[in-house]
């Protein structure tokens, strides 16, 4: 293993079965953790577990759809059973939504908001008590996006889950201060990975290729495992991304041109 610096402690990682989640999952077992590994898709999560053990790691794959309360308890009830606790919380699970504002369905945002903010709000409920038990230095960390902090073009619905997010992030992080529970928000911007294919999309509008270079799952996920090793409370990732989040800050007007163009509208035949 790489390093041993969070030796003997437990990471949580939702949407674990792919992209971030996996290297993130890998990140942490490189440095010693001992990581919970929830998905839906079971399969793809005992491949990531066999690259945990692979390595010399310890990993625990428990299928969950964390938009469902009894998957959510039996995924802390096996976390506790099979460590004892818990020291980290990553809540990654995540899904997108393209299209425009008056063309995506009430339903679509409403599974959005479901899966992005309700179900890391059931997830973070449900970890506290094992969190707890481990303060001071216990973690959580909010996986958000740099669309939480500035929105785009035909990005809103998901921009806006995030923002919820973020502001949420920002409360627990207060409210937890005084247990030695640190609250982290790390915000990647344009990713390899296969987000962009499981989105959801308003009916006829699909996205071209963006004009931004992607930043790799991996790369994504040591930032976050040294945001955590650190406690950053705010990490902002890519260099346009935190272009974008300082042009909106102080000139706004401004980058609402610039953000028409990025987002590279096109509505499919």
């Amino acid at each position: 293993m790489a390093s041993a610096h969070f030796q003997g402690r437990v990471a949580l990682i939702t949407g674990a079965s792919s992209g971030i989640g996996r290297a993130t999952a890998l990140a942490y077992a490189a440095r010693g953790a001992q990581v919970v590994l929830a998905a839906r898709r079971e399969s793809a999560l005992r491949d990531v577990a066999r690259e945990v053990e692979a390595r010399g790691g310890r990993a625990l794959a428990v299928r969950c759809d964390v938009t469902r309360e009894d998957d959510v308890a039996r995924l802390l009830h096996e976390t506790r059973a099979a460590f004892g606790g818990l020291d980290v919380l990553v809540n990654n699970a995540g899904l997108g939504l393209y299209g425009p504002v008056e063309g995506f369905s009430e339903a679509q945002l409403r599974r959005v908001f479901e899966v992005n903010f309700f179900a890391l709000v059931r997830v973070t409920q449900a970890a506290l008590p094992l969190l707890r038990a481990r303060a001071p230095g216990a973690q959580i960390i909010n996986v958000s996006s740099v669309l939480g902090h500035r929105g785009l073009p035909l990005l809103g619905g998901y921009g806006a889950s995030k923002a919820a997010v973020n502001l949420l992030t920002e409360s627990l992080r207060a409210e937890l201060a005084a247990e030695g529970i640190r609250v982290l928000l790390v915000s990647p911007g344009l990713t390899e990975t296969e987000f962009r294919d499981a989105r959801l999309h308003a009916e006829g509008w699909r996205q071209d290729t963006i004009p931004l270079r992607a930043m790799s799952a991996e790369a994504v996920a040591q930032a976050l495992v040294h945001a955590s090793r650190r406690g950053h409370r705010q990490t902002v990732l890519t260099l346009p991304g935190r272009l974008m989040v300082l042009a909106n800050r102080l000139a706004p007007g401004l980058f609402d041109a610039v953000a028409r163009r990025i987002a590279n509208p096109a509505k499919a035949p």
